[in-house]
């Protein structure tokens, strides 16, 4: 009926695939290190962060995005935002960490980090908005000390001209006492 098959043709697919595979395994491996690398970097600027280092710890960081923009950009951000958070750093800026991370939320939405820098964003605008209202109310409170000052200038002046009205009083009386002793 039909032809015996000959198996000629069935390892013909095989040798382009094990080349493409191999090629894709070796390409995949040579951004491992760099990634590695790159994480590395990022590493030790968190430890350098924990020291209290934070110059030191912004530059590695920056230095991670310059290199590392799409495999290690949201990380990197998200890092620089906590850096400028933090509350011990000499150069702690709000407004700095509140964009880096609004940056990672908006150019890696995919990132899993990007939970963590929405709560960050919340976080960030409570500490700006209860600041400025702590900055309202020292005003205020500069403005009552200042009026408070004036009240007491206002009461010392006060109780000097009772004292004086006092003693005027007293040599009212003296006098009134006077002439009655000589009508007496």
């Amino acid at each position: 009926m039909g032809r015996e098959r000959t198996r000629k043709g069935k390892h013909l697919l095989l040798f382009p695939a094990c080349c493409i595979a191999l090629l894709l395994g070796t390409w995949g491996c040579t951004h491992f290190p760099e990634k590695w690398k790159g994480e590395g970097r990022l590493a030790r600027a968190g430890t350098l962060l924990v020291k209290g280092e934070y110059g030191a710890s912004l530059r590695e960081t920056k230095e991670v995005l310059r290199l590392y923009p799409r495999t290690l950009g949201d990380e990197a951000l998200f890092q620089m935002g906590l850096i400028y958070a933090c509350p011990k750093n000499p150069d702690q800026d709000y407004q700095r960490s509140l964009k880096r991370f609004q940056r990672v939320i908006k150019e890696f939405p995919k990132s899993r980090v990007k939970n963590q820098a929405e709560v960050w964003v919340l976080l960030i605008q409570e500490i700006m908005d209860k600041e400025r209202e702590i900055g309202e109310l020292k005003q205020k409170n500069s403005h009552l000390g200042k009026a408070l000052k004036k009240e007491k200038e206002n009461a010392k002046e006060l109780e000097s001209q009772v004292e004086k009205l006092k003693d005027q009083l007293l040599r009212l009386k003296e006098i009134d006492l006077g002439i009655e002793k000589k009508k007496r």
